[in-house]
């Protein structure tokens, strides 16, 4: 970026030349600018300054202008039908109908990389569990009552009870009864950690991998590997094949996990024992 002094009146931004500095109203620096197009243009010194404010606005008119014709296309469940006036970092914001007959905004490198591919409603399906069993549990409906962000289902247990339940306690297995089973549920929580989940070889029913802590991201043909614990969330990185990925989740278990339980081997004895 061109170097400047404080002092920037005959210099030229992009296509603006500075005329005059002064303080707004506010008590804010700002120029006065003549645009090669002719127009003359009130800006922040800061925006021209820093680069973000090149033109009187003609440059942004023109790029509006350019845009790659995405009408009556598909990308997913939507058709884009026309573009509007609204912009996404730079990019032409079209309007979509989807196949559930809403419309919407979206983006044209978002419609073009796969990123949106309808409304919404598709996750919404995909959250649909009525009927289906988790332990002694059926999902009945979508519990309307509940507030917090974690999406509840009213649930008959096979005793004939009714519970509300969290989606994802009911997908990786953590309530599986109304509360009617017999078998006691120890919980041995330290520093945040639950030492019996961590203990555990168990696989949640969601993970599609088999390995824990390791999934596959479609957007970009990866497996991401993570780890939880002690309340934190460890990012072990992004590799192109499940190995790499699930050596990389071991590791992180060998540094982390093994000396916690080793610490705690006789918490876990002491349970079995009873």
């Amino acid at each position: 970026m061109k170097k400047t002094s404080n002092n920037i009146i005959g210099q030229k931004f992009g296509i603006l030349t500075v005329l005059k500095e002064f303080k707004n109203e506010k008590g804010y620096l700002v120029c006065e600018c003549k645009c090669e197009c002719g127009n003359t243009k009130i800006v922040y010194k800061s925006n021209v300054v820093a680069g973000r404010t090149k033109s009187c606005g003609c440059l942004e008119e023109k790029n509006r202008r350019k845009y790659r014709d995405l009408r009556g296309q598909r990308f997913g469940r939507l058709i884009a039908n026309r573009p509007t006036e609204h912009r996404s970092s730079g990019s032409v914001v079209w309007k979509c109908s989807c196949d559930c007959g809403n419309t919407i905004l979206v983006s044209a490198p978002n419609l073009t990389r796969g990123f949106t591919k309808s409304c919404g409603c598709h996750s919404l399906e995909k959250r649909d569990i009525t009927n289906q069993r988790f332990g002694n549990l059926t999902a009945l409906y979508p519990d309307t009552s509940d507030e917090s962000l974690s999406q509840k289902w009213i649930c008959r247990c096979d005793c004939g009870n009714l519970c509300s339940v969290s989606i994802s306690n009911l997908k990786n297995g953590h309530t599986q009864s109304c509360g009617c089973l017999q078998k006691i549920d120890y919980r041995t929580l330290i520093d945040g950690t639950c030492l019996e989940i961590v203990a555990s070889t168990k696989i949640p029913i969601n993970n599609r991998s088999g390995i824990k802590g390791v999934s596959y991201e479609s957007r970009s043909n990866s497996w991401i590997a993570k780890i939880r614990f002690k309340g934190v969330d460890y990012y072990l990185g992004k590799y192109d094949n499940i190995a790499d990925a699930g050596q990389a989740r071991w590791e992180a278990e060998e540094r982390l996990i093994r000396p916690f339980l080793e610490d705690n081997s006789y918490l876990l004895n002491r349970e079995k024992e009873s």
